[in-house]
């Protein structure tokens, strides 16, 4: 643990690789897609505003935002919670000899 002290060899024991279903590809590009085109509509609805605002106004402009955040909120967490598949591979030592499985 020291400063100076030798770098642990660590054996790599267990492997886990994940392969992603379509519906976390689908949603995430559902999150970036939702994501740019409310940004923009909302900024060009923001930008276009000339003279006095009134309540109608920013009521509108509330309701496109909590609108648009809960999209990204929706599409975001739909993509985190999807399911992956793991499959886990241990590597055979040098030595295993002739191992076959069959199903």
């Amino acid at each position: 643990m020291g400063l100076f002290s030798r770098k642990e060899q660590w054996e790599r024991t267990f492997r886990l690789r994940c392969h992603h279903t379509i519906a976390k590809g689908f949603l995430s590009a559902l999150f970036w897609l939702w994501g740019i085109v409310g940004l923009l509509f909302n900024a060009g609805a923001l930008m276009g505003l000339t003279g006095t605002v009134g309540v109608g106004t920013s009521a509108y402009l509330t309701a496109t935002s909590l609108v648009w955040i809960g999209g990204m909120i929706l599409f975001g967490m739909g993509a985190m919670l999807s399911h992956n598949d793991f499959d886990g591979e241990r590597p055979l030592a040098p030595d295993a000899g002739d191992i076959r499985v069959t199903h």
